[in-house]
């Protein structure tokens, strides 16, 4: 997708919460760059599951991974809905997720919350390319070098 006028290219998988795929996600958290984690806003027992993914990923992510938590089913939701915007709102702050709620059904705030995680990504990107660009810069001269001093 699109960023800024800049191509960011995500890869996204789902496991569906299985625990068949648990070992399987802690070995794709350590390479991820971004995860996504969401659980279904008509349901209390999801988003109290999500404690234990959660705690998961910590254990298995790099630091600087950027994670999103996301409520999801929102075309359902009632006005008295079990799990409450302000309930996700303040799980993803504790944790310092991005946080968004979603219909994947009908499409609302799908792209939004996908794009705000690119986005994250590719200023990550950008930071570590600053970073190596700065290292470049600061590299001693060759004639400071034992090897190369023709004095």
């Amino acid at each position: 997708m699109l960023v800024d006028d800049v191509l960011v290219v995500l890869q996204l998988w789902d496991t569906a919460g299985q625990e068949r795929f648990r070992s399987v996600t802690k070995q794709y958290f350590r390479k991820a760059d971004g995860v996504v984690i969401m659980y279904d806003v008509t349901s209390e027992k999801t988003l109290i599951s999500m404690r234990h993914w959660m705690a998961s990923i910590q254990d298995s992510v790099g630091a600087g991974t950027v994670i999103t938590l996301i409520g999801n089913k929102t075309d359902l939701a009632q006005d008295d809905r079990p799990v409450s915007y302000k309930d996700g709102a303040r799980l993803a702050d504790e944790y310092g997720y991005l946080f968004y709620e979603t219909s994947v059904k009908t499409g609302d705030n799908v792209i939004e919350s996908i794009t705000g995680l690119a986005l994250l990504l590719k200023d990550k990107e950008d930071k570590q390319i600053e970073r190596t660009m700065l290292d470049l810069t600061t590299v001693t001269p060759e004639s400071s070098l034992p090897c190369c001093n023709k004095s």
